[in-house]
């Protein structure tokens, strides 16, 4: 009889932890920019994190083709530090914010003049560290130039 209980229990166990794992929230992020844009416009790119009850070290970056310049909008970066070189941009935390589940970064993209016309990816991503594991979320955006 004990053996069985002791069966039981595990199960009922295990049932609890499925259960609470499937409550459980988890990060997610998306980038967006204007679909379309001129040689010499210059857009805005929003990308938004929900980061759930993450308050580690985190970073976002995005890769830009050649031609594209990054530029940081003061007060849209959460508290993150931006950085732009090598047609890369970066905005890192070394501790996301504590007060906020929502994280909202903005910054200026300059399309140069002899941009050649056609559909030009974005590809980015959201990386965080938690508990020696890392995570990420792919964030690709395109922007056509016409």
């Amino acid at each position: 009889l004990i053996e069985n209980m002791k069966k039981f229990l595990m199960i009922i166990i295990a049932i609890i932890g499925l259960v609470a794992n499937s409550f459980a929230q988890v990060p997610a992020a998306n980038c967006s920019v204007q679909n379309t844009v001129k040689p010499g416009d210059t857009f805005v790119v929003t990308v938004n994190i929900k980061k759930c009850d993450l308050a580690c070290y985190a970073q976002y970056q995005q890769l830009l083709p050649e031609g594209f310049v990054a530029t940081e909008i003061s007060g849209k970066s959460d508290n993150a530090n931006f950085y732009y070189e090598n047609n890369k941009v970066f905005y890192q935390w070394y501790k996301l914010p504590v007060d906020k589940d929502n994280i909202v970064l903005q910054y200026n993209i300059k399309v140069s003049e002899g941009a050649k016309p056609g559909k030009y990816d974005l590809p980015g991503y959201f990386s965080y560290q938690v508990r020696n594991r890392l995570g990420e979320i792919n964030t690709t955006a395109s922007v056509e130039v016409k």
